[in-house]
């Protein structure tokens, strides 16, 4: 088992109508490795500055997680900032400085090929694309985006969503992608136009699953406190390909369980600003809670 991650990694400012936090280690690819982790062994492909702290680079340096890949490439890491809402589910996003990530060409180290699980966050949907068939042995394939390619490169990512196993949007990019405020037919549209598996996030409300044979509604964690929602999508979809990876084969049942351990990862991440709780989140504390969140959701059917 082995689960490449590639996207951007970020030092980011966010603020929160009860925080404001800044010089924040960020960036989609961030959240994701830290989620992913907690299941199976992961490969980081991403670039950094030259002002990158070296104590953001020991955080990522878990014991299960692999930084040959992470390469400085140039003087500025990117940077985001965003203010979000006092719902805590919608934000502004205040600035994007690209950094190296303008001009960085991945490149796969040696030895990574026997790589058995892509997960691809916020990348330019063309080096998704080459990415994921760059790596043979894969058998399962995850692409996330950001509104940037949305706007600028739709037809690529178009054709990256069509290509991977499982694709992840949240609410509003899926409505926007698809042209309608429906989440039913928006997904029923992606699926007839190629989309094997379709993954919407739904913030504190959980997330849809669809596919041609699957229909699958998985609620949000009751948690009475949000401190940042920054991430939390990117730490479902780590969550999600993480405990695929593990699977002996992927089923419509293994896809709940990903589903639901997804869900209760991103409760974890969103209990502490950034990626803060992640660092300190163990599987144990992971189970614990998937097993609670069964108990909420199960029922008897007579």
């Amino acid at each position: 088992m082995s689960m490449l991650v590639g996207g951007w990694i970020a030092i980011d400012e966010v603020e929160t109508p009860f925080a404001k936090t800044s010089g924040a280690l960020g960036g989609s690819a961030t959240f994701t490795v830290l989620a992913a982790s907690l299941f199976t062994p992961v490969r980081l492909l991403a670039a950094i500055g030259e002002d990158f702290p070296t104590e953001f680079r020991a955080a990522l340096g878990r014991p299960n997680v692999d930084l040959t890949g992470l390469t400085v490439e140039g003087a500025e890491t990117s940077r985001w900032g965003a203010r979000y809402s006092y719902d805590m589910n919608s934000r502004d996003t205040l600035y994007t400085v690209f950094g190296v990530n303008a001009a960085w060409k991945p490149r796969i180290p040696a030895g990574w090929e026997d790589t058995t699980a892509a997960c691809m966050s916020a990348l330019d949907p063309v080096m998704q694309r080459d990415l994921i068939r760059a790596l043979p042995a894969s058998r399962v394939s995850l692409v996330d985006t950001i509104r940037f390619f949305i706007d600028t490169a739709l037809p690529e990512l178009r054709t990256t969503m069509n290509v991977a196993d499982f694709v992840t949007l949240n609410e509003d990019e899926a409505r926007q992608i698809a042209g309608t405020p429906s989440i039913a037919k928006a997904g029923r549209k992606f699926i007839e136009e190629g989309v094997q598996g379709l993954v919407i996030k739904l913030g504190e409300y959980g997330a849809v699953y669809m596919s041609k044979s699957d229909y699958f509604v998985a609620p949000g964690y009751p948690l009475e406190e949000v401190l940042d929602p920054t991430g939390a999508g990117d730490a479902f979809a780590g969550g999600f390909l993480g405990y695929l990876d593990t699977v002996t084969a992927i089923t419509p049942a293994e896809i709940r369980r990903a589903l639901i351990y997804a869900s209760t990862v991103a409760s974890f991440c969103v209990e502490g600003y950034g990626p803060a709780r992640l660092l300190t989140l163990t599987r144990a504390e992971v189970d614990q809670r998937y097993r609670a969140f069964r108990t909420l959701t199960h029922f008897d059917v007579d």
